[in-house]
């Protein structure tokens, strides 16, 4: 009997040993803006946020996780450079003293909620990138 109780002991310990590593990866996955399933909603369905032919939304989530925002932009497709750029316009336009435009507190308000000032051209950024979901918006501005 004492054999069973401790058979059952190592398979809870394997247990919560695995439970730590999928943790650890999954963390590892988001730090890595890694590729798979996305829920940014960006168009090419992996790879990571900012490569070489990045559409406008790639180049919006690129920001939102701390790259520069000439690193971000420069990897964009001309025409997200160009959309991502009247979006960009729109944000530096806004009222609040202080803002430059890619900082969230300034950003989040005016692209994502129901009295922002650049939702017409947020809702471009998303069209030109064929994305299904806001994930800006949803993930890192609240929704």
């Amino acid at each position: 009997m004492g054999m069973v109780f401790r058979d059952c002991r190592m398979t809870t310990r394997w247990r919560a040993v695995l439970a730590r590593l999928v943790v650890v990866a999954g963390a590892v996955g988001l730090m890595a803006c890694g590729s798979g399933s996305r829920a940014d909603g960006g168009a090419d369905g992996g790879g990571d946020v900012a490569v070489a032919g990045s559409s406008c939304q790639d180049i919006r989530v690129c920001l939102v996780v701390g790259q520069a925002l000439d690193v971000c932009v420069a990897r964009g497709t001309t025409a997200a450079q160009a959309t991502f750029n009247g979006l960009l316009t729109c944000l530096r336009a806004q009222p609040m003293p202080g803002c430059t435009g890619t900082d969230p507190g300034c950003t989040c308000p005016e692209e994502c909620y129901a009295d922002g000032l650049c939702l017409d051209e947020t809702a471009a950024c998303l069209d030109m990138s064929a994305a299904t979901v806001d994930g800006v918006c949803d993930q890192y501005c609240g929704g």
